[in-house]
């Protein structure tokens, strides 16, 4: 399947691309590389898994890699929103030569540059945990925006925005919402991971990611849901709320 690509290699992983996306396979790769030495530190492993990260040239290849190479259910075509899929060491890209075309998007190096590193938290939590299976995606996509720093600026993905928003109009959803909405768990989710990891330190984080294997993170963090709940609004409100 990517015989026809050409290969970028560094450091123990490859990002393959076709010729005319050369630039933009060494672009990823430094991407990956410099993402992979914060997270690694992170998450105190010595070293990234072996990644294989491939950049398709358009939707129709995106979607057959995703379905051929990392053997996930995917419709086709899929959702011009959705632009990277993880699978254990391997990434599919969209390569942002093809965000014209086929994707919600524009290519912002910034941008692009978190993303790889959004993907990278998935493929080390899903290294790291005991059962990724059972763990609920307000913590996976949490970990993933909060420590690819998305949250952090304005951008074209909007985690910032909505959060900002919301809080400011007093609209801030309640605990349960976040867990159970999909959409909420990727704009709040991050709010969660963030508090969680004032609250608790770092080294309880990176412990939870490594431990929990039924999904109960406030449980393995000591947290109340009720009582979380009241604190974590009042800090949205008080801090987040605040923030430029």
């Amino acid at each position: 399947m990517l015989r026809s690509y050409l290969c970028e290699e560094r450091n123990g992983f490859r990002v393959y691309c076709a010729e005319h996306d050369l630039a933009f396979a060494r672009t990823t790769a430094r991407a990956i590389e410099t993402a992979g030495a914060s997270l690694t530190a992170y998450f105190e492993v010595t070293s990234l898994p072996r990644i294989r990260a491939v950049l398709a040239p358009d939707r129709d290849r995106f979607d057959a890699l995703v379905a051929d190479l990392l053997r996930v259910q995917i419709e086709r075509p899929s959702d011009p929103r959705r632009i990277a899929q993880p699978q254990r060491g391997d990434i599919v890209l969209l390569s942002p030569s093809a965000y014209a075309e086929h994707s919600s998007y524009e290519y912002v190096p910034d941008d692009y540059r978190r993303m790889i590193s959004h993907e990278l938290v998935h493929v080390l939590q899903e290294q790291l945990s005991p059962n990724i299976e059972e763990s609920p995606l307000w913590w996976d996509e949490g970990l993933a925006v909060y420590l690819s720093e998305q949250w952090r600026t304005a951008s074209q993905f909007c985690f910032r925005e909505q959060v900002l928003r919301d809080v400011r109009s007093k609209r801030i959803p309640a605990l349960a919402a976040a867990f159970s909405d999909p959409s909420l768990a990727y704009s709040f989710g991050w709010t969660l991971v963030r508090f969680l990891e004032q609250e608790h330190g770092r080294e309880a984080i990176v412990a939870a990611v490594k431990n929990v294997s039924d999904g109960n993170v406030l449980a393995a963090l000591g947290e109340n849901p009720a009582s979380l709940e009241e604190s974590w609004q009042a800090w949205l409100r008080n801090t987040v709320g605040r923030e430029a």
